[in-house]
C-alpha cells in the first residue's frame, strides 16, 4: 500500500517540501509520482520537509 500525497491534499504552510523544485520529477526511491511528496521508509506517512536524495538527484539530472 503507498501513500499518495498531492500539494491538492496539504497546505505548504504545513508542508515545506511543497515549495522544493524536484516535486517536477518522479523519486526513485519511493515511486513518488510528479507532484507527489515522498514517503516515509514504510511508504505510509509523506515527508513533508524534504525528499529524498535520490530525488534530488533526477532533478538535477533531468537538467
Amino acid at each position: 500500500m503507498t501513500a499518495r500525497t498531492s500539494s491538492h491534499d496539504l497546505d505548504e504552510t504545513d508542508t515545506p517540501a511543497l515549495q522544493l523544485p524536484a516535486l517536477a520529477v518522479a523519486c526513485p526511491a519511493c515511486d513518488a509520482q510528479p507532484g507527489d511528496l515522498c514517503t516515509s521508509h514504510s511508504g505510509t506517512r509523506p515527508r513533508r520537509n524534504d525528499v529524498h536524495r535520490a530525488r534530488t538527484a533526477a532533478f538535477t539530472a533531468a537538467g
